[in-house]
């Protein structure tokens, strides 16, 4: 007996030892050691909670089941303090789970609530643990169910571990129930969930069940299974008796809980076998004894809370957990000594056969490698030292330039590599131990030249031989004489061909005229030649042209106009005639041989009377032409001479200069006698000269006069004259003889040509200084070469002349002229017809030229085109080519000879009848008829009907054809596509239709203005059915809509409405309603509605398991594996997943052989007939107990019994009988009993529906606080968004930066900063010095301040004097006002009221403004005083008892009042709750559709980038990270359980109809009551009509009084206005600053924000329409004072002659009346004014409410702009990061 004590003592001591001491860890030695293994809860008890704990709020009842019969079998749980053995031992805190027993010995528990099912108990580490067993030992029945899970990010994520219940199938039917098969399977448990034992019940579960086999217990997977942060334990059903099914009453329910007397979670610090002990982590306090620390004491050169990385230094392998037989030590890098900072490269690990994989940081000492065993670039190991040693790396010295590299020489020596330590390595095109010359044959040393230097590339045949090709720096090479060029490959200008000769090129010696210039091509020397000249130097003329002579620009004189010697055009004063006194002598010779009788002396003078007549009757100019006869000497040019008398002339018109420059004038002439005779020329230009050369000269109009002596030929100007080409000259001549008085009837003289010498030293090539040019003018005057061009005929010209006048020719005419010409004068010889000195053109009445021939009109006209042979001014009504046709409108064959003429056409009119409408008409000679050629829209013989297409009665006179107007509808030629007479339209082409076939028929749309008629498109399926009738539809004619069914769209109505399917039914498209987030999008197939489910989903709207799978696809989705030998189809029931099987087979996978068949599946073979007689039996008692179960479940879940109604009433009656029976009986403890079961029902009842009532409460706190939750987590989410942007902002930077590095990038920077920094410097020396500099800015703006204010001092001072005269004004507007007011003071007062210094006013007794008597108070009226308020005292003492009625009836509308505004603050209260509970539902409604949405496009964004072919491994693996690391803030089971309980407190709210319904009638009595009350304070007011018109009469009399003092207070009052408003406009524009900062920071709440903005503008413009209409109100009731002014002015008039007539008749009882009265006037003068004042602060409230609705606006505005330009923003960044910008 005493050993069995002591056993269960033994018993009872182990587990408290096991739990308290860990176990003993394992030696690190050659493999993996492990820490000491315990009960991870010791010292841990604050990181130990539940989510219910009894008595937590205050003493709780709890009973227990196994004392059911004992006398106290209910106990208090008080949990409000922490668990103390010998003051709070009913404390059932979670922490008592840690120890069983207290310190006496007295077992400890944790307990939750009562009732309560779904509890939870976590565990919360401060690292990570390895975690192997729990051990749970309940003081009541063990769960039904719970769950055990764990965490190994801190709670971020949770994954289950094992699931127990006593129903696993029925409770968690998506989990398998079956044995543990692998190591790290989910499967749920029924062992450890029985009712039994009602106590001390175990529950123990092993992260590594003994019975499976683990291979590798070092693997990812096993050591993932093994680690943990939080452990959490969640109880999800209470084991009961039964009875809380039938009754919910609290105390039954008080001995269903939770209550766990031992916890104990067995496990070990988290080392990866890297550590056998640990420490405390860094903040945790805790040093409980047993207590198993997180802080791993690490070994196997490993650091880190848990031994998870290699400490520094250590990266030589990777890190590893340890395994037994291997530690997976971190060994050290070796970097020979020149760095203490390494990593771990995996490829480099790979790359050396798994032997080293450490890659050394920062090398110092100018090494660099994996082990720091090389030297980097620039340096080289020194030879003569280790490469550990510090100085082992020397620096190279090679030139940067010319060096590979930048100067990088060989950095060790290795012979057979070829190097040798510090030897430079040259770039291929420089040379030297540096690197810093460059080869012969080269240049130019440069950085950015890959190959150094650049080669000469000199050409040898222009290069000296001397010396290096070219120069080293520069690279020029070195030339021959005419050689040139950077490489010595161009000959000089004015040089060709390159060679090898000594001077390298030869000059081009281009012909000065021939030539535009004197250079020529370097390969062949050939110069630029002018038009027509050919040969290397341009001296040679192209065959068939010719140089023009120095004479060429010639004009003949028998071309010339000849004038006569009075005509005013020749220069000039004619000479007197001689003849006349000839003739007269003649005369009285005649007569006298008459007298005489000397016969045939008077024949002699009648013959020279008669020879001079015909001399007067000679033209003054004739031609004399000269034929050239073989043999004779020509001494003239052209065709002969011009004959010219004596005193006339000739006119020259010049229009063909060929060049600017000055001509010698020459006149070539040939003398009829020895007289000399003289010239007088004038030359005129009928334009001002504009060219370079002339445009300078004057006179442009010169005069010459020369002697023309008898013994020569020609005769020069003695200057010459400028002419230019564009140019119109006029040369005017007058010839008379030379020195005499009179002309001469028989003096001639003959004139052969003008010739223009052209000036030819003003020509390039003659005028300048250089020797070529000497030489030319020399060769000009040595060869005579101008001399033998003025004489004719002209002598043979040298060689060398004919060069040079070819030469000039070719610069004056740029060029060579062209004809076969006679090489002296140019004239060519004519065919027959032709004309001119080029041949140039018909004889007058030819044409065709070169062919000339007459003009052939038929007589009807005398010229025609020289070139056409048109005929010009056919008559006789003829027209055509030859005149050989009529014209329009007449008709006849007017060919010469055919003997008709052109008659007019009848058509049918003549053409000037008015009634013609024919063009033309012709004879047809077949029929004898006339046939007329109709206008467009007529036809017709005589064109007397229209035109098909055309309309109108043309055989009328006066009638017209005109055009249907069919809008080209219609073919013209038709005679039918139009009425005729009416020009309807009858046959519409296109498609049209109409009256003017200007719309589209039916059925068919577009512009039928354009032709454009097309069918209607409509698909039939999709068309509404009255549109279309025998496969025809109609559409918008305009635009071709097809009138669609709902829910399709389309053109054609050819499709269905995005999201929705089913075409072609008669009532349009169904939705899609396809399942999100279950589809890939919301689209279906429109014909099947199949939507696009997601991997794992199926069914038409994806609601469903994919094909050959069942279950619910939102939990879980498992694949139907029917046996295809024995199932009828491969597809299950989406449901249960039964598959359909055949008549053999059955089983949930139809795997096995049906009832009634035997066999081995799949060989089923039909059982004896026997076994269906019995199969029935048995089927149909089954059916009966399936039957009877479900009755039983029905009665447990609902409590009802079916098929019995009114249970509660009979239940009564049967209480009612047992009361009688019991009365009867006289059993009175019975009654007390029945009593006390009724009052028990009774509370029960209650107690159900206050936790009924508490249960909404709860419910409504819980969505509360997950709407909080749900914010945080969205602001985390907006946090790490931003977190994230920040990131890809830096990894952008640091990208770009990396480009941008380099050498050549961070010189050109420094040269760019020195720059700046010069710049700036030259800013600052401006900014000092200088004009424009700030300080001589500042010196000038004092000045100019100064000149201003010296200005504005004159102003200012007749601004002072403009002050005074306002106060000289005002002071004497103060004078006349203080007349009025002793004026006014006789009116009210009946005195002057002369106030003296004490305001005593002596010398008016009645007193007046501004009088005091002797108390000091104010004086007006009095005894025998006249004035208004002696008056008003009567009237004052009448109206005291009128106020008496007026107070009382106010009062009582006061009360009224105040009862309407209790019941408006009541059904505003009402309207507000249930407005707020509405806003909060739809505003959760909104907030889970944002989140949802940003969620997504988040999810999208992550998406886009992970599939940009841009995105680096790096940042996709950070990018990983973040969302890795964002927080989830609940699943959809809890966000599912939030929308339902919102949906219940909506419908909770159903009530609020009526709530409003009531209010409604309550305002509608409210409003009856306050009619009720205006119409009495109506009546009240028409009562006191008489004292508001006394009262205004005093506020007429104070108004003169206060009127400075109110402009005063309105000039302050605005001031204080304009500074509010300035106030208002600073603290707007601060609040604008935060919303854009706010707007800026949180753009995904700003849509909300507007909205509610534009709610909040809304409100305030109804209250501005409100206050309005207080204004207006307001308003009318101002106007309304104003009349009743009007009447009191009345009023007192008379009041005032009542009282004169009374005289001094009770002046004293009159006195004191009037003296009350004033008192009351002033009373009601004192509540107008806070009327007025009311009134005024309405206005100012509806003022400030119109600013403030602008300014919202005007935010509202700002907002929308802002929003639009950050969305911009955003997407314009989104776009430059995903093109990588």
């Amino acid at each position: 007996m005493m050993m069995a004590r002591y056993f269960s003592v033994l018993l009872m001591v182990l587990p408290v030892v096991a739990q308290e001491l860990p176990s003993a860890p394992h030696g690190c030695m050659e493999g993996s050691c492990y820490p000491a293994t315990g009960n991870l809860l010791i010292g841990r008890a604050i990181n130990l909670t539940a989510t219910s704990t009894c008595g937590l709020e205050g003493p709780e009842q709890y009973c227990i089941v196994s004392h059911l019969q004992d006398l106290n079998k209910c106990f208090k749980c008080d949990s409000q303090k922490p668990y103390d053995a010998y003051h709070h031992d009913n404390s059932h805190r979670v922490e008592n789970v840690i120890y069983q027993r207290d310190g006496r010995g007295e077992l400890t528990w944790w307990q939750s609530v009562n009732g309560e099912e779904n509890v939870s108990i976590r565990l919360n580490l401060e690292a990570e643990f390895h975690f192997t067993h729990l051990i749970m030992k309940f003081k009541t029945f063990r769960p039904a169910a719970m769950i055990i899970e764990r965490s190994s990010d801190f709670g971020h994520t949770w994954k289950p571990y094992r699931y127990f219940a006593y129903n696993c199938t029925k409770t968690f039917r998506r989990i398998p129930a079956h044995l543990l098969r692998f190591i790290d399977e989910v499967i749920c448990e029924e062992r450890y969930s029985d009712i039994e034992p009602s106590t001390e019940g175990e529950v123990i579960y092993k992260v590594l069940d003994p019975a499976i086999h683990v291979k590798d217990p070092y693997s990812l997977d096993i050591q993932d299974l093994l680690r943990i942060t939080n452990l959490r334990i969640n109880f999800t059903k209470l084991h009961t008796l039964g009875d809380n099914l039938l009754d919910r009453r609290p105390d039954v329910l008080q001995k269903y809980y939770y209550a766990l007397y031992e916890l104990v979670v067995r496990g070990s610090c988290f080392c990866y076998g890297h550590a056998s002990e640990c420490t405390p982590v860094p903040g945790v306090t805790s040093r409980d004894p047993g207590m198993i620390h997180g802080r791993c004491v690490c070994k196997h050169n490993t650091v880190g809370l848990n031994c998870e990385r290699c400490r520094d230094f250590y990266h030589d392998a990777p890190w590893r957990p340890a395994e037994t037989d291997n530690a997976h030590t971190c060994r050290e890098c070796n970097c020979n000594g020149h760095s203490n900072q390494c990593h771990f490269d995996m490829a480099v690990y790979l790359a050396t056969g798994n032997i080293s994989g450490g890659v050394c940081d920062n090398c110092l000492h100018n090494t660099m490698g994996r082990k720091c065993e090389t030297c980097k670039h620039f340096y080289y190991q020194d030879p003569t030292k280790d490469i550990r040693d510090p100085a082992a790396c020397i620096p190279c010295d090679c030139d940067p330039v010319g060096s590979v590299e930048g100067g990088v020489c060989d950095s060790y020596t290795d012979l057979d590599l070829g190097m040798i330590g510090g030897q430079c390595r040259c770039k291929q095109n420089v040379k030297g131990q540096r690197c810093d010359y460059c080869k012969e044959g080269h240049y130019g040393l440069s950085l950015d030249n890959p190959l150094g230097c650049h080669p000469c590339n000199c050409d040898p045949r222009g290069i000296t031989m001397i010396g290096a090709p070219c120069d080293q720096i520069s690279g020029d090479c070195s030339c021959k004489r005419y050689v040139t060029g950077r490489y010595c490959n161009q000959c000089l200008p004015e040089h060709w061909g390159l060679s090898n000769d000594l001077a390298g090129c030869r000059p081009c010696d281009c012909d000065f005229g021939g030539a535009t210039n004197n250079k020529c091509r370097m390969d062949n020397g050939q110069c630029d030649c002018r038009p027509h000249l050919i040969g290397r130097q341009c001296s040679e003329v192209q065959p068939a042209f010719f140089c023009a002579s120095l004479d060429y620009n010639k004009y003949e004189a028998e071309e010339a106009i000849g004038r006569s010697p009075d005509d005013p055009t020749l220069p000039g004063n004619p000479r007197p005639q001689a003849e006349t006194d000839c003739v007269q002598h003649l005369n009285n010779q005649l007569r006298r041989n008459r007298r005489h009788h000397r016969r045939h002396i008077a024949q002699q003078q009648r013959a020279a009377l008669r020879r001079i007549r015909q001399l007067q009757q000679t033209p003054s100019v004739s031609t004399v032409h000269r034929e050239r006869q073989p043999g004779q000497m020509v001494t003239w040019t052209g065709p002969g001479f011009a004959r010219v008398k004596d005193g006339a002339g000739l006119e020259f018109t010049i229009s063909n200069i060929p060049y600017a420059m000055e001509y010698d004038i020459m006149i070539r002439y040939e003398p009829e006698s020895t007289e000399d005779w003289a010239a007088l020329v004038s030359i005129t230009s009928l334009d001002l000269p504009t060219s370079l050369r002339c445009g300078n000269m004057l006179p442009t109009e010169q005069m010459y006069t020369v002697t023309m002596s008898h013994h020569r030929r020609f005769v020069e100007m003695p200057r010459p004259f400028c002419f230019e080409p564009n140019n119109q000259y006029v040369v005017s001549i007058r010839f008379q003889r030379h020195a005499v008085s009179h002309r001469h009837l028989t003096a001639f003289t003959l004139i052969d040509s003008l010739v223009l010498i052209p000036k030819y030293d003003e020509l390039p090539g003659f005028q300048g200084d250089d020797v070529q040019d000497e030489r030319r003018r020399q060769e000009m005057e040595l060869y005579m070469c101008l001399d033998s061009f003025m004489t004719l005929p002209m002598p043979a010209l040298a060689e060398l002349c004919t060069t040079l006048i070819c030469s000039i020719s070719a610069i004056m005419y740029n060029g060579a002229l062209g004809h076969q010409c006679d090489p002296v004068t140019g004239q060519c010889p004519c065919r027959h017809g032709a004309t001119g000195r080029q041949c140039s053109g018909c004889q007058p009445g030819q044409w065709g030229f070169p062919n000339c021939r007459q003009c052939q009109c038929n007589g009807h006209a005398e010229s025609c085109d020289p070139e056409t042979g048109a005929c010009y001014e056919c008559r006789d009504y003829t027209a055509g080519q030859l005149c050989e046709r009529c014209v329009n409108g007449f008709y006849g064959n007017p060919i010469l000879g055919s003997g008709e003429h052109c008659r007019p056409c009848p058509c049918p009119g003549h053409p000037d009848s008015g009634h013609s409408n024919g063009a033309s008409c012709h004879t047809d000679y077949a029929s004898n008829q006339i046939l007329c050629q109709c206008g467009n829209g007529y036809a017709g013989p005589r064109c007397n009907r229209c035109a098909p297409g055309y309309y109108g009665v043309p055989e009328q006179p006066g009638g017209m054809c005109r055009p249907c107007q069919c809008n080209r509808n219609i073919d013209p030629q038709d005679p039918e596509s139009c009425d005729p007479q009416t020009g309807q339209c009858l046959r519409c082409l296109y498609n049209t239709d109409g009256h003017s076939c200007s719309e589209c028929k039916p059925g068919y749309y577009g512009n039928a203005l354009a032709q454009d008629c097309r069918r209607c498109t409509c698909v039939t399926a999709g068309t509404i059915d009255g549109y279309c009738t025998d496969g025809v539809c109609h559409c918008d004619k305009r635009t071709g809509q097809c009138p669609c069914k709902p829910n399709i769209i389309g053109h054609n109505c050819d499709n269905c409405a995005p999201n929705h399917w089913n075409f072609g039914s008669d009532a349009g498209c169904e939705p899609c309603e396809c399942a999100q987030p279950n589809s890939l999008s919301t689209h279906c197939n429109r014909f099947s509605g199949q939507c696009h489910c997601q991997p794992g989903f199926g069914g038409r709207q994806c609601t469903e398991c994919e094909a050959f799978h069942w279950g619910d696809p939102r939990v879980r989705c498992e694949e139907c594996n029917c046996h295809p030998l024995g199932s009828e189809m491969a597809q299950c029931d989406r449901v249960t997943g039964a598959c359909v099987c055949k008549k053999e087979a059955s089983g949930s996978r139809c795997e096995e052989c049906a009832r009634g068949f035997t066999g081995i599946f799949p060989k089923c073979i039909p059982c004896h007939p026997c076994f269906q007689l019995w199969d029935d039996a048995v089927c149909q008692i089954n059916r009966d107990l399936t039957h009877i179960k479900d009755v039983i479940a029905m009665i447990l879940e609902k409590g009802v019994v079916p098929g019995v109604s009114d249970s509660r009433i009979r239940q009564l009656e049967k209480k009612l009988a047992q009361i009688h029976d019991l009365i009867r009986n006289g059993d009175r403890e019975g009654i007390y009993n029945l009593i006390s079961q009724a009052i028990d029902d009774l509370r029960a009842e209650i107690a159900l529906t206050d936790g009924r009532l508490m249960g909404v409460s709860r419910e409504l706190n819980v969505t509360a606080d997950l709407d909080n939750a749900l914010k945080r987590n969205l602001t985390a989410l907006e946090k790490e968004l931003k977190d994230l942007n920040n990131t890809l902002h830096r990894l952008q930077r640091e990208l770009k930066n990396y480009h941008t590095a380099g050498l050549a990038e961070q010189l050109e920077n420094i040269r760019k900063y020195y720059q700046i920094s010069l710049n700036s410097e030259q800013r600052c020396n401006a900014s000092v010095y200088g004009p424009q500099s700030p300080v001589e800015q500042s010196e000038d703006t004092r000045k100019r301040t100064e000149a201003l204010l010296k200005g504005r001092k004159d102003s200012f001072m007749r601004t002072v004097t403009a002050n005074k005269k306002s106060l000289s004004e005002l002071e004497e507007k103060t004078r006349e006002i203080d007349r009025k007011l002793t004026n006014l003071n006789n009116r009210v007062c009946g005195g002057h009221g002369n106030a003296s210094a004490n305001s005593s006013c002596p010398d008016s007794p009645c007193g007046g403004a501004g009088c005091r008597d002797s108390d000091g108070v104010l004086k007006c009226g009095g005894k025998g005083c006249k004035g208004t308020v002696g008056a008003s005292l009567k009237a004052l003492d009448n109206a005291e008892d009128v106020h008496k009625n007026l107070t009382a009836t106010s009062e009582e509308l006061q009360t009224i009042a105040k009862k309407l505004r209790d019941i408006a603050t009541l059904t505003q209260t009402v309207k507000t709750q249930a407005k707020d509970t509405l806003d909060k539902a739809q505003g959760k409604k909104e907030l889970f559709e944002n989140s949802n949405k940003m969620l997504k496009d988040f999810i999208q964004k992550i998406r886009d980038f992970l599939n940009e072919e841009g995105a680096d491994p790096e940042s996709i693996k950070k990018v990983a990270q973040q969302v890795l690391a964002i927080s989830l803030p609940v699943n959809r089971t809890v966000i599912l359980n939030i929308i339902e309980q919102i949906k219940a407190n909506i419908a909770n709210l159903t009530n609020v109809e009526g709530v409003f319904k009531h209010t409604s009638e309550q305002l509608a009595k409210i409003k009856d009551l306050l009619k009720r009350a205006q119409d009495a304070k109506a009546q009240a007011e028409r009562v006191s009509d008489n004292i508001n018109k006394t009262k205004e009469a005093l506020e007429t009399s104070q108004n003169a009084i206060t009127k400075a003092e109110k402009k005063i207070t309105t000039a302050l009052e605005n001031l204080k206005n304009a500074q509010n408003i300035t106030n208002t406009l600073d603290n707007k524009l601060l609040n604008l600053d935060s919303n854009l900062m706010d707007v800026m920071m949180r753009l995904a709440n700003l849509s909300h924000g507007v909205d509610l903005l534009k709610n909040k503008t809304e409100q305030n413009r109804e209250m501005a329409k409100d206050a309005k209409a207080q204004s207006d109100n307001a308003t009318q009731e101002a106007a309304g004072l104003q009349e009743e002014l009007v009447n009191a002015e009345n009023l007192y008039k008379e009041l005032k002659e009542k009282v004169d007539s009374v005289g001094g008749t009770g002046e004293g009882n009159i006195s004191q009346k009037a003296i009350d009265m004033k008192k009351e006037a002033e009373e009601l003068l004192k509540k107008a004014t806070t009327g007025m004042e009311t009134l005024r602060k309405l206005e100012r409230k509806f003022n400030k409410n119109e600013q403030k609705m602008q300014q919202q606006r005007d935010e509202l505005a700002d907002l929308e702009k802002n929003v639009t330009e950050v969305r911009e923003y955003i997407r314009v960044k989104v776009m430059s990061y995903n093109n990588c910008q």
